[in-house]
């Protein structure tokens, strides 16, 4: 059993770095659903390494994790905002998230100001008997109470998004990226209820020393394997966004029109094939323009897809299909562009016409100019003179 709790913290985190390591898309909400995975990660890892009764190796992995574990709700909260915001504003009513984090912080220091037989106490009863540690009492709270706490707050937190997520789903749901979103967002929110509320009634029994359910019965022979399933059936949703990649670009709340390509034949009604939807690829290609990454040497269509977070074939059929443009001719009409701004701002004044080429991703001034002349018509000389 404790084996499986071993794997599933390395599932966790193996499941955190490729969620972190996403560069497109909403960063800011993907950035707190790592966060969130990352916690749960480590709780895994910690759970394990208790009850295998190896805590004396590692002592310092001990008391401080109650802090970050009381941290759980704000990602929870801040990823759904962050995504039917399209970004996340800091203001001041947030700070109530922080509540568990702060009195978790004040326990934590209140322990570690004792003199050192406190914690040393603490920690030997902790190696001891696993279980006497949620019986330990701080200065506010006790382990128990945090443990409530954090998850009432994680519940509190889930019920106020709720009017906020039923809002958002309303929205646009004639997109198939959009309705897939959406299921995405309930199943994850009704997994986290049922999980606190879950976590609740064993917090609740722990400090009450009560049975409160009779189909639950949560004693010490069955704790670890409940723990356990906790462990999984969190680990399980971080599949979902991970297997569909496009729950990453969240929904862009587009606040301009994004510039098509020369030769644009889109239809604003049709929706791209493969689940992919035009303005959400539109809005991430000007992204990438913005970073100038089509100016590298180097930039091919494997580097732009694997930038968008889709493969290359589903890039290429967009390009074809709604701009009637082949990667490359799609990638040189940019370079190109660039390359008029800079012979416009006066480049070409303390410049040679190879600098320009090398400045603008091309090896060298001929092929430079051959697609200059095949883009604008003239070659870089005459556009020069004009």
């Amino acid at each position: 059993m404790n084996t499986i709790l071993l794997l599933a913290s390395i599932f966790g985190f193996v499941l955190t770095s490729i969620i972190f390591s996403k560069t497109t898309g909403n960063k800011t909400s993907t950035f707190f659903l790592g966060g969130f995975y990352l916690l749960f990660s480590f709780y895994a890892l910690q759970t394990y390494i208790i009850n295998i009764g190896e805590l004396a190796y590692v002592s310092y992995f001990f008391l401080w994790p109650i802090v970050p574990y009381n941290l759980i709700c704000v990602p929870i909260y801040f990823y759904f905002t962050s995504v039917m915001e399209d970004g996340l504003t800091w203001k001041a009513k947030y700070i109530w998230l922080f509540v568990p984090f702060f009195l978790g912080v004040i326990d934590v220091c209140y322990v570690y100001l004792q003199p050192p037989e406190v914690y040393n106490t603490i920690l030997q009863n902790a190696l001891v008997d696993p279980l006497s540690r949620i019986h330990v009492h701080y200065l506010i709270l006790g382990a128990k109470e945090h443990f409530l706490l954090r998850h009432v707050w994680q519940f509190g937190v889930l019920i106020i998004l709720f009017p906020q997520i039923i809002k958002f789903i309303k929205k646009e749901r004639k997109h198939s990226l959009k309705r897939l979103l959406n299921k995405w967002l309930l199943f994850f929110w009704a997994t986290l209820v049922l999980m606190s509320v879950f976590a609740i009634m064993y917090s609740l029994q722990m400090i009450t020393n009560n049975q409160l359910t009779t189909l639950i019965s949560f004693n010490a022979s069955n704790s670890l394997l409940i723990t356990l399933l906790f462990f999984l059936v969190i680990f399980s949703t971080a599949v979902i966004p991970v297997y569909f990649t496009t729950l990453f670009q969240g929904y862009p709340q587009l606040k301009k029109r994004v510039q098509e390509p020369v030769g644009s034949t889109i239809d604003p009604k049709t929706e791209l094939k493969y689940g992919l939807e035009k303005p959400l690829i539109a809005i991430n290609l000007e992204r990438l323009k913005e970073k100038k990454l089509h100016l590298e040497q180097d930039f091919n269509i494997t580097t732009c897809a694997r930038e968008l977070g889709i493969p290359t074939h589903h890039l290429s059929y967009y390009l074809n299909k709604y701009y009637g443009l082949s990667f490359a001719t799609y990638k040189n009409q940019l370079r190109i562009e660039e390359a008029k701004k800079l012979i416009q701002m006066g480049f070409l004044e303390k410049n040679t016409m190879e600098a320009l080429a090398w400045k603008c991703g091309f090896a060298n001034r001929s092929s430079f100019s051959k697609v200059f002349k095949m883009v604008v018509g003239k070659n870089p000389t005459e556009y020069l003179q004009n």
